[in-house]
């Protein structure tokens, strides 16, 4: 009887462990669900959604909302951390210009009016690993961007 009861315990421990791993997919703690995205910024000058949690390889998105502030142009400036290992499949609307320096990539809009700007990079990634870095628009505050990749 001792032996049935061991294998009970273990068969229930079996059964609880099943569940978290169920419920945790669900939320989406391996990729897609709830845990997954995350919102990072202010309404005021720059705000970004983005999955906390992907796959490498996978499409993945950053959707920006800018404040240009009624200048000509908006300056979206990536840590260099954020753009060394993807593949940027497409930028949407298009940069005027890009420009590169030594730990940065900046990306030139032209804007008119004062109203927010939607921007839209289309993405890869191309490693596995945690990944983070700061965006920012035109010299303003800076928005932290922290993912994990899976292989």
């Amino acid at each position: 009887m001792r032996h049935h009861q061991s294998a009970w315990r273990v068969e229930r421990i079996g059964w609880l462990l099943m569940a978290l791993v169920l419920a945790a997919t669900l939320l989406g703690i391996f990729g897609d669900g709830p845990l997954s995205h995350a919102r990072s910024g202010s309404a005021r000058h720059l705000s970004v959604r983005y999955d906390r949690l992907l796959r490498s390889s996978a499409p993945a998105q950053y959707a920006f909302v800018a404040n240009a502030g009624g200048a000509g142009e908006l300056r979206l400036r990536f840590d260099r951390s954020l753009m060394e290992d993807i593949e940027l499949d497409s930028v949407v609307p298009q940069p005027e210009t890009e420009e590169a320096g030594p730990d940065y990539t900046e990306f030139v809009f032209r804007v008119r009016g004062n109203a927010p700007v939607n921007i839209d990079f289309r993405y890869r990634a191309a490693t596995f690993g945690r990944r983070s870095g700061r965006v920012s628009v035109d010299g303003q505050q800076a928005v932290l961007i922290d993912q994990f990749v899976y292989p």
